[in-house]
């Protein structure tokens, strides 16, 4: 059986429809292929975070139906809109987001448990990093986002079962493993303790979680996917001063306007974000901090705009994420008035990467001479700028192209841990000269 497997989104997305392509490879249950592999069965796991990824995963529905396979449509735009995924032609099943593991057994006929995670391949020589999904859902309710109606309340893995995949992937010959989820700062919160909110003595939370993982496993390097600025606590950032936890922070901000924030039910302010962020720099050395923000939320004037690129100015961000607001039906924001042209919205956005740009370049300069450990990533042949080279990403997050007139002598394969002098950059990127290798 031929099975294309395709998604859309969020790295969440990704680690289960990996999970799938996992259990499905083994015995031989079937032959994975690329969509224009003439595939037997298309399964999509859709997204619905943005109008534009509604419509691309209409798009991708469509083009997975004009090569006459089967089509199995999952995600979170699916789970919102299963009647008009179903009416979409080609479409033999909709999946919820919570069965998705019967997708199994309805290709090969078998039941199975899989696990919700992925890992980035490398060559035949090595690995690079493998995404481990140790949470799902949400419990907050900002006002632009549907994934909480998606995705359902927030649950956790249970820390044996995290345990234990972090073992597979250091056995499978990764070195660095990146914790995923909805919203992975409420790991723990349904697990023990005394009721939710209340952690009491043996509840898991996300930094217990990180602490078993170093004392209990030999993965050489850990990272945290996005996290919000509340849940970093103080453990968490000393577990960060480590060698093994990655100086790496996903940070959404959202806004630097306090009245958008309220509007967008954000669970902190501009004051709050700007200190806890100075917190991170402070007691941390080069960490790489990235976040999110909306731009053209309704009742966004200049005024409200100009704070968002204050704060960004203000602080160390070493990349942006930029999203023109788009209404969600569904959520509260969708009705809000003072919506913003999207011409309007298309300049701030412009705006807010120019700067984005130059903080980013300028972080990378900061780093000329500093050396970092650098995990050489699976397929990582690039040229940037006219040079060609291995990639790799540092600790903090900073992208690293090694010239192959370094890696081709020292014998640098995907999956080593380098360290790396950094020597300059290249259209953003940082360029280093291998010092030791690991």
């Amino acid at each position: 059986m031929r099975v294309a497997l395709l998604s859309l989104g969020c790295k969440v997305n990704q680690s289960e429809l990996a999970g799938l392509s996992s259990a499905l490879g083994a015995g031989r249950r079937a032959t994975i292929v690329g969509i224009d592999e003439n595939p037997e069965i298309c399964v999509i796991n859709t997204c619905a975070v943005t109008t534009k990824s509604e419509y691309q995963s209409r798009q991708l529905i469509r083009r997975a139906a004009e090569t006459g396979a089967r089509v199995i449509v999952t995600g979170c735009y699916a789970e919102l809109n299963p009647q008009a995924v179903e009416d979409m032609k080609g479409v033999a099943s909709v999946v919820s987001n919570k069965e998705k593991e019967s997708i199994i057994e309805m290709i090969s006929g078998k039941s199975s448990s899989y696990t919700l995670d992925y890992g980035e391949k490398g060559s035949s020589k090595g690995r690079s990093r493998y995404f481990l999904k140790i949470q799902d859902g949400c419990d907050y309710a900002c006002s632009y986002c549907i994934v909480r109606k998606a995705r359902g309340p927030a649950w956790s893995v249970a820390p044996d079962e995290v345990i234990a995949g972090v073992r597979r992937a250091v056995d499978e010959g990764y070195r660095e493993v990146v914790l995923t989820g909805v919203h992975l700062g409420l790991y723990g919160r349904d697990i023990g303790g005394c009721g939710p909110g209340h952690p009491g003595p043996d509840r898991p939370s996300l930094s217990r979680m990180v602490e078993r993982i170093l004392n209990e496993t030999d993965v050489s390097r850990v990272r945290l996917s996005s996290i919000e600025i509340n849940e970093v606590d103080d453990r968490l950032l000393e577990l960060l001063k480590g060698d093994r936890l990655a100086r790496h922070l996903h940070l959404p901000l959202q806004s630097g306007d306090d009245r958008i924030l309220r509007l967008m039910k954000r669970r902190y302010d501009s004051a709050i974000f700007i200190r806890k962020v100075e917190k991170v720099v402070k007691d941390l050395r080069l960490p790489g901090l990235g976040t999110d923000v909306i731009v053209g939320f309704p009742g966004e004037g200049e005024d409200e705009f100009q704070n968002t690129v204050s704060v960004i100015r203000q602080l160390p961000f070493t990349y942006v994420h930029v999203f023109a607001y788009s209404p969600r039906p569904g959520t509260e924001a969708a009705g809000f008035c003072g919506k913003v042209h999207g011409l309007v919205k298309k300049r701030r956005s412009a705006i807010l990467r120019e700067l984005a740009g130059e903080k980013r370049r300028s972080f990378i300069e900061s780093l000329r001479g500093e050396v970092l450990e650098v995990l050489v990533e699976g397929d990582a042949a690039a040229q940037v700028d006219g040079v060609a080279g291995l990639r790799g990403v540092a600790g903090n997050y900073v992208k690293v192209l090694i010239p192959h007139e370094y890696s081709f002598s020292g014998g640098i394969h995907p999956g080593n841990l380098v360290n790396v002098e950094i020597v300059g950059q290249k259209e953003a990127i940082a360029v280093g000269k291998p010092v030791i290798n690991t």
